[in-house]
């Protein structure tokens, strides 16, 4: 599992689980870490993991969860539901869960490894980077229609020049995590 989104001013972090085939195809083993490939690599991708994945499951860690547990927490706690659910769709037979990253799911029944860089020494966490990484940039484009004005669509919320100006301008909308420095110095009485 990997996830997308951790380090944004807006959105939620999507986490996804993808359990893939014992002999994956070559056209399968062309995944690698969503952040080293071109959007229309991705896009292409993410169809033929869909497609040939035993089970896909996406999880969302909105901002209101974010703000109330902290980014870590919320990220691990939707990877524990995402794996969870993973492993029903397959029949729980996944044996191991890779998550991407240092951190252990806490409270976790099933077995699991952290591993440090996993979508760049794990296909099945590179698969699930993609999943992550194109899923979470819908939802940004989506948001964009929402609340138009903060460039979402460009800059899918990350804290550039252009989305800081957007927030000094139009104040956070309810889609920016409030616990963020750069979003809570900008806080108005009423947000968006």
């Amino acid at each position: 599992m990997d996830e997308a989104g951790r380090g944004p001013l807006a959105g939620p972090v999507v986490v996804a689980a993808v359990v893939l085939p014992e002999e994956p195809s070559a056209e399968l083993c062309a995944a690698r870490d969503s952040k080293t490939m071109t959007p229309k690599s991705r896009q292409r991708l993410f169809g033929v993991v869909r497609s040939q994945a035993l089970a896909v499951s996406v999880a969302w860690a909105y901002p209101r969860e974010i703000d109330a547990k902290n980014i870590l927490r919320a990220t691990l706690d939707a990877m524990g539901r995402s794996a969870r659910r993973a492993a029903a769709k397959s029949g729980g037979g996944a044996a191991l869960v890779l998550v991407d990253g240092p951190h252990r799911i806490r409270e976790f029944s099933l077995a699991q490894e952290a591993v440090v860089d996993g979508d760049s020494r794990s296909l099945a966490v590179a698969a699930a980077s993609i999943i992550a990484k194109v899923v979470r940039d819908r939802w940004m484009l989506r948001l964009e229609r929402r609340r138009p004005g903060y460039g979402f669509a460009r800059h899918k919320g990350y804290g550039t020049k252009r989305h800081l100006e957007a927030l000094d301008a139009l104040g956070p909308c309810d889609a920016h995590r409030r616990s963020y420095a750069p979003v809570a110095r900008r806080m108005v009485e009423t947000p968006r």
